[in-house]
């Protein structure tokens, strides 16, 4: 019982030291632009992983899931709904988004295109490593998967503040999403497909920030 139980406590400190990464480098500026500000605090964390025993034997390796027909359904679902609503809210509110091209290095990217296919893919996977991945098994450990989803979720909501869709309102709806996304980690038991819809509402939010002419 006794080294579970350290085992456990080692398993909660991975997402500590990452959350102070994090902060650390949110007080650097020329961090705050995509894909660096992902990047960045990831690297630090996994060169403390792979020097420090502890946290070193303590790491989860990362599965990609379970698939099947109803895990393949859940995530059709989570799919559709979320870039319904992406769309939707675009429609009805007409938001701002000059302030998310801005931290969008499109030229240094490749242009738009390049820009929209790399900024879907790897932000879903370095979000869902964080959020789904570091995150959730560093609450699990603690007080289990139900708490560790809905925990993650109130987090990912709240660090997209300043996301799309922005505002209060769009960190809710962040909230809710990332809930399914942890549902379906949970379900899963991997990052696979909660990265694949990940991507699609990814890809989504490029278009509609394209389709305002601000990229």
């Amino acid at each position: 019982m006794p080294e579970r139980a350290a085992n456990s406590d080692w398993r909660a400190l991975h997402g500590l030291l990452f959350v102070a990464i994090a902060a650390a480098v949110a007080f650097v500026p020329a961090l705050h632009v995509w894909p660096l500000l992902w990047l960045v605090p990831l690297a630090a964390y996994f060169g403390l992983v792979a020097v420090v025993k502890p946290l070193r034997a303590t790491f989860r390796p990362l599965r990609f899931g379970r698939v099947s027909t109803s895990t393949i359904a859940a995530t059709i679902a989570i799919t559709i709904a979320s870039c319904l609503v992406l769309v939707a809210f675009d429609v009805l509110a007409d938001p701002d988004t000059s302030g998310l091209a801005a931290r969008l290095p499109i030229n240094a990217l490749g242009g738009v295109i390049a820009a929209g296919v790399l900024f879907s893919l790897f932000n879903a996977v370095l979000e869902e490593l964080v959020f789904r991945g570091i995150l959730f098994d560093a609450i699990e450990s603690q007080w289990g998967g139900w708490v560790s989803v809905a925990a993650t979720a109130v987090i990912f909501g709240y660090g997209h503040m300043r996301g799309y869709p922005p505002g209060s309102v769009g960190a809710l709806l962040a909230a809710v999403y990332g809930f399914a996304l942890g549902g379906l980690r949970l379900f899963t038991g991997g990052l696979g497909l909660p990265v694949a819809a990940h991507v699609a509402a990814d890809a989504t939010i490029f278009a509609i920030v394209a389709r305002h002419g601000v990229l």
